[in-house]
């Protein structure tokens, strides 16, 4: 498995909620490194929600 594909399916896994554990023990990855990429996963969100304009994007009723 390549860097960048371990690292997707890593990110992947932490949208799903893997435990820090799981990551460490699936991936070998740090604590530190695992923190840095929730706060990745967390930031895409945020942007996806800001980016999201209920007006125009919502349900229809």
């Amino acid at each position: 498995m390549t860097r960048a594909s371990q690292q997707a399916k890593a990110l992947q896994d932490i949208r799903q909620h893997a435990s820090d554990e799981e990551l460490k023990r699936k991936y070998g990855y740090s604590p530190a490194v695992i923190q840095a990429m929730r706060e990745t996963v967390s930031r895409e969100l945020h942007q996806q929600a800001a980016s999201i304009d209920i007006d125009t994007e919502g349900p229809e009723f």
